[in-house]
């Protein structure tokens, strides 16, 4: 069970807070206040809090920036439709180690520990897609609109993407017991989920959210399938597996909108935008690698869980 060698340069120092729990703890609950149901509309920000967050955020953004190279982006939408693919490509394989070990070794209690992890990485996805249509005209908003219909159950409350994998965790875990429960995500989990959240709140990210929001859609169908097979593997009920099995062909047929719909018109239309949107897509893909090699780590640290 080992993630193979980063693909990116690793040489660089991260910073000594941007990468602590701390700090991405902090961002975390700037960010869920930010988006707080209208009854905690008194615990939203005030002006003079968002001086230190935009302060966090450039040097979040510096920092991962710094771990890119961006000598050789493409420069139009053929050159980026390839560039793309090849990265596609590129972060199944960095990541299958780990989901070949997940589906085909892993034990009830290791995968309720993923999945406990992947809880509490809670980017409030719904809201992320919801504001990735803020400005948007024509099919690339319809797109977008697609994508949230069906993360609002097609218009069925029950089958609310977040309410069938909150009901999902949730037996998984009277199953395992209290045991299987993580108690604090790491770092690294949180920035999986604090990443979308500041490029969505932020408009002049939105290309970066874009082109990170794609390649998580299109990497996602083989992580579903690989959790789906640990799961049928340990003999888990079908309604703990029927959200992870229902984003094998979802999150597919979202990617491949987001692609040719999304980014493939806007890296028409305006050339420049490009480079913006692949630097979403490299960051999207360490933060991720960086979480599942977290996970790894912490099953090896943690074994007291997994017991």
């Amino acid at each position: 069970m080992t993630l193979q060698d980063r693909s990116t340069d690793q040489t660089t120092t991260p910073p000594s807070t941007i990468n602590s729990l701390s700090e991405q703890t902090a961002l975390n609950s700037f960010y869920l206040r930010e988006l707080a149901e209208p009854s905690a509309y008194k615990m939203a920000p005030i002006h003079h809090e968002y001086t230190r967050t935009h302060r966090l955020e450039d040097e979040w953004n510096a920092y991962e920036e710094s771990r890119l190279d961006k000598t050789r982006l493409p420069k139009n939408a053929a050159e980026f439709l390839k560039w793309y693919t090849r990265l596609h490509s590129t972060h199944r394989d960095e990541v299958s180690a780990f989901f070949t070990w997940l589906a085909e070794e892993s034990t009830l209690e290791e995968l309720s520990f993923y999945i406990a992890m992947e809880e509490q990485v809670d980017g409030r996805f719904d809201d992320v897609i919801a504001l990735a249509q803020l400005g948007m005209t024509g099919d690339m908003k319809l797109a977008l609109a697609e994508n949230y219909w069906d993360e609002m159950g097609l218009g069925t409350l029950s089958e609310m993407h977040t309410v069938l994998f909150r009901k999902s965790a949730a037996t998984l875990h009277e199953l395992i017991g209290p045991q299987a429960r993580v108690q604090q995500a790491p770092a690294e989990a949180l920035k999986n989920g604090n990443l979308l959240l500041m490029y969505a709140l932020r408009r002049q990210y939105h290309p970066r959210l874009l082109g990170a929001l794609a390649i998580l859609e299109h990497t996602a169908p083989y992580r579903f399938s690989r959790t789906v097979k640990a799961m049928r593997r340990l003999h888990m009920p079908e309604d703990v597996i029927y959200y992870h099995d229902m984003h094998i062909k979802i999150d597919a047929n979202h990617g491949k909108q987001l692609l040719y719909r999304v980014l493939m018109p806007l890296a028409k239309s305006c050339p420049e935008a490009i480079e913006e949107m692949c630097i979403g897509c490299l960051i999207r893909y360490n933060v991720a690698v960086d979480y599942y090699k977290s996970i790894e780590l912490a099953m090896k640290n943690n074994k007291t869980l997994l017991t």
